[in-house]
């Protein structure tokens, strides 16, 4: 089973894509179920969801900012784009 902790990556920085809110709920809900939280500890279904979550190397999610949103969009070389729902189907072709 795939799970959030498994993309968890120190070299790279790592963003989920949700595309959709069915997607976001699925997300918060499996990020929680993980013991997944917001840096200041805040459980990940007490916040709103973005359509790009970043994934720290510590764990911990967070939302982007304009910075992060251009490192998602122009940074090929150290980012790993996940495709959520391509990721909890089995796809193969999970990263952007």
């Amino acid at each position: 089973m795939r799970t959030i902790k498994k993309l968890i990556n120190t070299e790279k920085k790592v963003y989920i894509f949700l595309k959709n809110r069915a997607i976001q709920y699925r997300f918060m809900s499996d990020a929680e179920r993980e013991g997944i939280t917001y840096g200041d500890n805040v459980k990940p279904t007490e916040r709103k969801v973005d359509d790009i979550m970043a994934l720290q190397p510590n764990g911990t999610i967070c939302f982007l900012g304009w910075a992060g949103r251009m490192c998602y969009h122009y940074n090929k070389e150290n980012v790993l784009r996940i495709d959520y729902e391509r990721y909890i189907d089995g796809a193969e072709n999970y990263i952007i």
